[in-house]
């Protein structure tokens, strides 16, 4: 099994996947009743893409005060209506926000895989 089918086969969880080093979505695993519209996936990599810009550019302007502590930028969450989007490193997890306990869950399913 691998780390993405193992992060859809979570509760609350309908979307994992990796990004490529151009932020496209490269691998996506689904389950139940979702599915993927290859628009709406470019739209993702493009928003993923914008948001980790911005939480860099903020990073490096932190670094001011502690060159080390904000650098790299390994993941960000946010939440909207009932769903959620986590990301860490390449990986990502859409899920319904309600079956997820926290943000620190959603952390803790993307971190499990890394070596």
């Amino acid at each position: 099994m691998s780390d993405l089918d193992e992060l859809v086969s979570r509760d609350g969880v309908l979307l994992a996947g990796r990004f490529g080093p151009d932020w496209r979505v490269a691998e996506t695993k689904t389950r139940g009743l979702f599915f993927e519209i290859p628009a709406a996936l470019a739209v993702m990599g493009s928003f993923c893409e914008a948001i980790q810009s911005v939480l860099n550019a903020l990073a490096v302007a932190m670094g001011g005060f502690s060159p080390s502590a904000w650098t790299p930028v390994h993941g960000w969450a946010a939440s909207g209506g009932s769903y959620s989007i986590a990301v860490h490193g390449d990986r990502f997890v859409v899920v319904e926000t309600d079956k997820v306990g926290s943000f620190d869950e959603l952390r803790q399913l993307l971190r499990a895989g890394e070596p």
